[in-house]
């Protein structure tokens, strides 16, 4: 198993990740564990967290100018040396012992994905209320309920994510990215509750240009995965819009409501169409 950490600015908190990480995974060797290498990817850093870590003793790629946090996982998936891959931040937001909860459950599965739970993960109300309005739109995407869309820890097996790699993004949404494209293809994916604490040092998060990037990334994977889905929201808007002049116009007898609504229908249903023709090209090609 490789042990994938993409780093960045974070020579204060590393030591104690891959010791912690190291102490894990070695007290459960030849149970839960065979071989397994920790691969630590420095993205950029203009700190010491590249030397901290190969003191540690983890093998270090390198690059040479910060490229943002999907790209460096790319980095570290490319050059792993196994095919199960763990991902984890350098932080220290996730304590060792629930790296071992994810590991248990990997049997049978794709991707295992760690959970978080606690006041950490909700942060302050508004910061819980836009994660609840994010997650509510991602399990929508999905079909499915998701209780943690783009958790930093999982476990995912190298030949299945190799084939959903063209959808992947390199920035911080790239987790997002990773759960909707499993699950939207069809993949074995599990949730598994886990602890969360205050990550060491400082976030290089966002928010606002984050969730707006995410909320792009959301489009496109459902236009990628399931395009009827999408228009069919969208047709939604004009088709509400022809109901309400549809009744203001059997209500007063207005035609120009009668003329509003009529357009607001045809704009539904050409959105619906179109969404059902993009649909039909995705069917095609998938089964080229």
């Amino acid at each position: 198993m490789s042990v994938i950490i993409p780093a960045f600015q974070e020579e204060a908190g590393i030591a104690g990740v891959l010791s912690g990480l190291r102490a894990a995974l070695e007290a459960r060797r030849g149970d839960l564990v065979e071989e397994f290498e920790l691969l630590v990817v420095d993205d950029g850093s203009s700190d010491g967290t590249a030397a901290a870590a190969e003191r540690c003793g983890a093998r270090v790629v390198r690059h040479p100018t910060n490229m943002g946090y999907g790209r460096t996982l790319l980095t570290g998936f490319q050059n792993a040396r196994f095919d199960w891959l763990l991902m984890i931040d350098a932080d220290g937001s996730y304590p060792p012992d629930q790296v071992l909860k994810v590991l248990e459950e990997g049997a049978g599965f794709d991707m295992v994905i760690g959970a978080r739970q606690g006041a950490f993960f909700w942060g302050s109300p508004f910061r819980a209320l836009l994660r609840r309005i994010y997650l509510f739109i991602a399990g929508f995407v999905a079909g499915v309920r998701i209780p943690d869309a783009n958790s930093g820890l999982r476990l995912v097996h190298k030949p299945v994510l190799t084939v959903t790699m063209p959808v992947l993004c390199y920035g911080y949404s790239f987790s997002t990215t990773m759960t909707l494209s499993f699950l939207q293809g069809g993949r074995f994916v599990r949730f598994v509750p886990i602890a969360f604490r205050e990550r060491q040092g400082k976030s290089k998060v966002s928010m606002l240009r984050d969730i707006l990037r995410t909320l792009q990334i959301m489009v496109q994977v459902v236009l990628y995965y399931n395009p009827l889905k999408f228009a069919a929201v969208l047709a939604m808007i004009p088709g509400a819009l022809c109901a309400a002049f549809s009744l203001r116009h059997l209500a007063f007898g207005s035609f120009g409501d009668l003329a509003l609504a009529v357009q607001c229908g045809l704009s539904a249903l050409f959105v619906f169409l179109f969404g059902c023709l993009l649909d039909s090209l995705r069917i095609r090609n998938k089964g080229l």
